[in-house]
């Protein structure tokens, strides 16, 4: 449970994060929309502003979290039509009790929970949208990249045997030997790991362990040995993952709990 509210909070101790609060604060209390800049002092939009930040954050963050453990990254359209819909649920009543006793002195002007609900959809779905157009934010868009002119496979498969057997599931590193492992057995070359995982190129991956780096694909379950967490593989490997690489995963929707 303890670990639950401080996976909650986690937004609120990024710095960027603090500062795109800070600041979307600000100009909300500058710039007094809804008719609060004539009725309301700055102090007054400052917190009301404020919380509706705060709150944006942590709902979405939350709607983000529970959208990835029903729906798989391969499905970006379905996971963001749920995303929209629970953030709707879930952040449109409390920001209409809010807007009604903070933004306006009498309630009756204040939008009905229908008009908040529409304006919620209508900026989660710029969001989402958002996210899968700019580079970085999503690794799924909703259009698949073209595979015109590129190579069938990552880099690194071009340094392997011409009877090692594919597809490759992960990365093992044994000093200056990396085990590039298969379904159907494991090759062992030299190189240092952090370039094996660079000629992983083609392929989305995830590093668990200092020593460990898979496929997405690959993974189909986590498992956990007392305060232990390891990733389940197509070939039945158990890969282990690291508090210092939980909260990527975590974050990409790899680990679900």
């Amino acid at each position: 449970m303890f670990t639950f509210f401080k996976d909650f909070w986690r937004p609120l101790t990024s710095r960027f994060n603090v500062s795109i609060l800070l600041l979307s604060s600000f100009l909300g209390a500058i710039m007094g929309p809804f008719g609060t800049y004539e009725t309301h002092s700055f102090p007054e939009r400052l917190l009301y502003w404020s919380c509706v930040s705060v709150a944006s954050v942590l709902i979405g963050r939350a709607c983000r979290r529970l959208t990835r453990y029903y729906v798989q990254d391969a499905h970006p359209i379905l996971q963001d039509v749920l995303m929209i819909c629970a953030t709707v649920a879930f952040f449109s009543p409390p920001l209409w009790l809010l807007t009604r006793n903070l933004a306006f002195r009498n309630p009756l002007l204040a939008p009905s929970l229908l008009e908040m609900s529409y304006y919620v959809a209508a900026i989660t779905l710029s969001i989402c949208v958002l996210r899968r157009i700019i580079p970085g934010f999503e690794a799924v868009g909703y259009f698949p990249k073209t595979t015109e002119g590129a190579p069938e496979g990552p880099r690194l498969a071009r340094r392997l045997s011409p009877g090692f057997e594919g597809p490759i599931l992960r990365l093992f590193v044994r000093d200056h030997f990396v085990d590039v492992i298969s379904a159907s057995g494991v090759e062992t070359i030299r190189m240092r790991f952090a370039d094996a995982i660079d000629e992983m190129d083609t392929v989305v991956g995830f590093t668990t362990h200092r020593s460990h780096w898979v496929v997405q694909d690959a993974v189909i379950g986590v498992g956990r040995d007392g305060s232990k967490i390891y990733l389940k593989l197509t070939n039945g490997d158990q890969v282990p993952v690291s508090r210092k690489y939980r909260p990527a995963l975590e974050e990409a929707g790899v680990v679900k709990f």
